[in-house]
């Protein structure tokens, strides 16, 4: 990648993985899925301090909107823009602890209240979904058809939703002989009941 390229990502390794993503995207060689790590988010301690959160910001808002810029600049056979074809999910799998730092000057894991952002594919851009409480602790406005927090279950049946695969059937011819299930109902105890973010697309 040219040196201009990498910097106008940001100089980091999520940059250079967004380029090689774009790349992957602009061949149209049948690539269907790709995902990105941005290593570093864990902050139990020393969160605000130099290389902590607001670098990972900075990587992360310079690489993200680099791709989304360059996809929806990229046109296609048929007229319509990469990002018409590339569906982005950008999320954790939990949020933080939210109020005052633990002892360490971190925050630790916090299963209540998080937040993603989805981009592309006809999502409709500049809306919000849900709403927290003001301290960011839990959800008090779900937002959607489902009248309940989005579960990573429900962003994996989106996503397999977008990519035309039936995420409701089981897969029966396994080797194992057990059923396959693109989604399980059930988490722990807990009925789950999962259902694409339709509220995404509306």
């Amino acid at each position: 990648m040219q040196e201009e390229e990498r910097q106008r990502y940001g100089s980091s390794r999520l940059g250079e993985a967004c380029v090689l993503a774009r790349n992957l995207v602009k061949a149209e060689a049948g690539t269907r899925f790709i995902m990105i790590s941005h290593f570093g988010w864990d902050l139990h301690r020393k969160i605000y301090e130099k290389e902590g959160h607001y670098q990972l910001c900075r990587e992360l808002d310079i690489a993200l909107a680099s791709l989304l810029s360059d996809l929806e600049a990229s046109k296609t056979q048929d007229g319509r823009t990469l990002l018409d074809k590339t569906f982005i999910c950008c999320l954790g799998e939990f949020g933080r602890t939210p109020g005052q730092l633990t002892v360490n000057q971190g925050r630790d894991h916090h299963k209540d209240a998080f937040c993603g952002v989805f981009a592309g594919c006809g999502t409709q851009g500049g809306r919000i979904i849900g709403a927290t409480d003001e301290l960011g602790a839990k959800v008090v406005d779900p937002g959607w058809q489902k009248k309940r927090p989005i579960y990573i279950e429900d962003v994996a049946a989106t996503i397999y939703s977008v990519m035309g695969i039936d995420w409701t059937k089981k897969i029966t011819n396994t080797p194992s002989g057990r059923a396959f299930e693109y989604i399980e109902n059930q988490s722990g105890t807990d009925f789950i009941d999962p259902g694409e973010i339709s509220e995404l697309f509306e």
